[in-house]
């Protein structure tokens, strides 16, 4: 299914109809997201959150919202059904007032906070048990490294870049026999807030599937760690923060272990889909995948 463009006038006006509102403003943010998602507002309310998504996504949300209330930093439905439009579903949301911090940026107080916050947030995964889609085995650690290999293969000569991700060893970059449970998958620094030292929202929780319990906690600094923009003082920064965050969990450190080289793969396995033939992916694929690299080593230093 494609993604939507809705007609604001429309949108509005069938979302102040059903909520029984004089009228709504619809402004757009996350211009970025895969799904088009707006702040509402309208005289007499608060202001409050909209997302155009997929039926089965919006039911599976307001399924785990409902069994996450107590989870204070999670919002709580508007409506306890999603509207109906063009053949997609709007989720009706509380707006969550927070504010944004990339990882490296986050204090020692906000660090405590996203400690905390993740592990109640694992837990609240894990009260729902409605349908969560599995990985799929292109995007499990294993498939990834096979993607890493296959490339490796029909680029020899640029292949040799990705060798420190093809020789990643079984027990680092697999999930074998652990336990998985249900994740976030995208806890991202435009999926969180903090306001003051506090977690205060998570967004986002449409696209629930199965991991690790530290891989959300661990997906928020590899995706900021991969970024070129960085400066050394924000990447040491970054594994400094990492590893206390690491120290504080109750998740065993081997586990982050795997969940960074998940990161590193997916993010190779990521660019190799967009430019499958490239011979010069590999450049791009070594320099992200660096700093990501230097991070494991840490961990794995810790692990010894």
């Amino acid at each position: 299914m494609n993604r939507p463009d809705p007609s604001l006038p429309r949108l509005s006006a069938s979302i102040a109809d059903r909520l029984r509102l004089a009228h709504v403003i619809l402004e757009p943010v996350g211009v970025k997201c895969a799904w088009p998602v707006y702040k509402a507002v309208s005289d007499g309310c608060s202001p409050f959150f909209v997302k155009v998504t997929n039926r089965a996504a919006a039911e599976r949300t307001l399924e785990f919202l409902k069994v996450s209330a107590d989870c204070p930093f999670l919002p709580r439905p508007i409506c306890e059904e999603a509207l109906d439009y063009d053949g997609f579903a709007v989720l009706c949301l509380e707006w969550k007032e927070a504010r944004k911090v990339n990882a490296e940026n986050m204090t020692e107080g906000q660090l405590g906070g996203f400690a905390e916050g993740c592990r109640m947030l694992s837990d609240a995964l894990n009260r729902y048990t409605g349908p969560v889609a599995p990985l799929p085995e292109e995007d499990t650690p294993e498939g990834e490294h096979a993607i890493v290999l296959d490339y490796m293969r029909r680029h020899p000569l640029t292949g040799r870049l990705l060798k420190p991700l093809a020789t990643l060893p079984a027990a680092e970059r697999s999930y074998g026999s652990r336990g998985l449970v249900t994740i976030h998958s995208d806890l991202q620094s435009a999926n969180y807030g903090f306001d003051g030292d506090r977690f205060a929202a998570v967004y986002d929780t449409d696209d629930l599937t199965k991991g690790l319990a530290c891989e959300d906690a661990t997906y928020a600094f590899t995706e900021r760690m991969r970024r070129s923009e960085l400066s050394a003082a924000d990447r040491r920064r970054l594994t400094d923060l990492f590893l206390r965050l690491v120290a504080m969990s109750p998740w065993p450190r081997e586990e982050w272990l795997i969940a960074i080289n998940h990161s590193r793969l997916r993010i190779a396995a990521c660019r190799l889909a967009k430019h499958v033939d490239s011979v010069l992916i590999a450049f791009d694929i070594a320099r992200r995948d660096r700093p990501l690299r230097a991070l494991a080593a840490a961990v794995k230093e810790g692990c010894a």
